[in-house]
């Protein structure tokens, strides 16, 4: 696992690179990791989507999106 510097200097680049990007495409690495929706269901519901803010929460970055 990372440190918690390592994680917000991580957040801070892509925060820089990513923020008002809409979603083009979606790949499931691993499906096995979602759980009450499927991976076309997730692929459908982010693409066109905009990323609005990336937070840090411990060790987890969190994505929110505008619904486009």
């Amino acid at each position: 696992m990372p440190e918690l510097p390592e994680v917000e200097t991580i957040r801070r680049g892509l925060e820089a690179k990513v923020i008002g990007q809409k979603i083009a495409t979606v790949r499931v690495w691993r499906p096995n990791q979602l759980t009450n929706i499927t991976p076309s269901q997730l692929c459908n519901q982010l693409q066109g989507d905009t990323i609005e803010r990336l937070v840090r929460r411990g060790k987890y970055l969190l994505f929110f999106f505008i619904r486009n």
